[in-house]
């Protein structure tokens, strides 16, 4: 199954994830952590190929709108980042996540106001 995010809300906006990964993450809490796709408005980005029916995100826009929630915490960098829930990093933010729940072999993701 495939996770892709749409901006249907204007501003660049940058997404982080977190995914089940216990072949990757096994040693360090299962879960995989990725980010940032910049995405500008009306366009999409691919960013997860799962067998897992959740994932999780946050995603922050330029004009400082957010997308969080409770799930997580993670550790986002402010560049490119590949790495496991269970590594932190110092010079990382801490950051929830909301869940997305993955309905169909290509779902997206739709971030509006």
């Amino acid at each position: 199954m495939q996770l892709n995010f749409r901006n249907s809300y204007g501003p660049r906006i940058w997404v982080a994830i977190m995914f089940y990964d216990p072949s990757g993450c096994g040693a360090y809490g299962s879960w995989g952590t990725r980010g940032w796709w910049a995405i500008d408005y009306g366009a999409a980005a691919y960013v997860l190929n799962t067998n897992n029916r959740y994932a999780y995100y946050y995603a922050e826009a330029a004009d400082g709108a957010v997308w969080a929630g409770s799930y997580g915490p993670i550790y986002v960098p402010q560049t490119a980042f590949s790495s496991c829930l269970g590594i932190g990093q110092t010079n990382a933010r801490i950051v929830g996540l909301r869940e997305v729940y993955i309905a169909s072999d290509n779902h997206t993701v739709n971030l509006t106001p």
